[in-house]
Parts: structure tokens; sequence; C-alpha cells
């Protein structure tokens, strides 16, 4: 039997190995990208429905707590909000992509006056 098998595969040409490997890695890559973009998709969704939920906390916060304003409400909703994986671990917050921005203005009336 094993001899038998030796020369079959003796008998096989370096070229259809060749093609044979090609199309299984092929097959890897596209079931690597496939998982890739449902992953992808699922985190989208996930943020979509977070962002959803939070709007209504939001919106119910000002509807039904008297005497509440935008800040008390997001106050709320962020300490209400589980932690995420960073947090969990006992990490620093995710860094927000908004950034504090501090601006004075003085009026032409000021700038004048300090001219003189």
């Amino acid at each position: 039997m094993l001899p038998h098998l030796l020369a079959k595969s003796a008998q096989t040409s370096p070229g259809k190995l060749f093609w044979s490997v090609i199309v299984a890695l092929m097959l890897g890559q596209i079931v690597a990208f496939w998982m890739l973009c449902s992953h992808q998709v699922r985190k989208a969704q996930v943020r979509d429905a977070t962002l959803q939920v939070e709007r209504m906390a939001m919106s119910d916060c000002l509807r039904y707590i008297p005497k509440s304003t935008l800040n008390s409400c997001a106050s709320r909703v962020v300490q209400n909000r589980e932690p995420g994986p960073a947090l969990a671990a006992g990490g620093a917050p995710a860094a927000s992509p908004a950034k504090p921005v501090k601006v004075a203005f003085q009026g032409a009336a000021a700038q004048g006056m300090k001219r003189e």
C-alpha cells in the first residue's frame, strides 16, 4: 500500500502541487478577510446601539427629571455607562477625540484702551 502511494506522489507534477497550495492560501485569505469584515460590522453595530441608548437616556432624563439640564443629564449618562475593557483592567479611560478649548476675546474697545 505504501509503495503504491509513493509511486503516485512521484507521478504528481510540481505544477499541480503549486496551484493547489496557491488556491489553499487564497481561500485562507478570503476567510480571514470575511472574519475581519464581520467583526468590524459587529463593532459598528454595537457602537450605534450604544449611541442610540445614550440618546434615549438623555431624552428621558431631560423629559422626566424636573429642573434637569444637559450637563446634569450628561453626567448621569456617563456615570451609568459600563466600564470598557481599559477601565475593567484598571487602565486609564480611552482618550476622547474632543479637546477642551480656552478662548479669550478682547473687544476693540479694550484693545484701544491699552494703546492709549
